[in-house]
């Protein structure tokens, strides 16, 4: 399959990276792993290292999938 590069506007990369790196921020909080989260997310260790990058060709289920493991699910909202 072709990877595809995602375009966006600097300001759109911009909220992906605070995003991202707020995950990271409440995954460290709660003394978890990379691997613990990307297991129980069912997703693969780049695949979150990515994620909290704010790599804008990351699957936004992925996003849910980390957000319900941490218990921050709401704040999709």
């Amino acid at each position: 399959m072709k990877d595809r590069k995602v375009i966006l506007l600097p300001k759109a990369l911009n909220i992906l990276a605070g995003f991202g790196e707020n995950i990271k921020l409440a995954r460290l909080r709660r003394r978890l792993s990379s691997t613990q989260v990307a297991e129980r997310a069912d997703i693969s260790r780049p695949t979150l290292a990515s994620l909290e990058k704010g790599v804008p060709g990351v699957a936004m289920g992925a996003y849910v999938q980390v957000l319900f493991v941490l218990g921050l699910e709401t704040d999709l909202l």
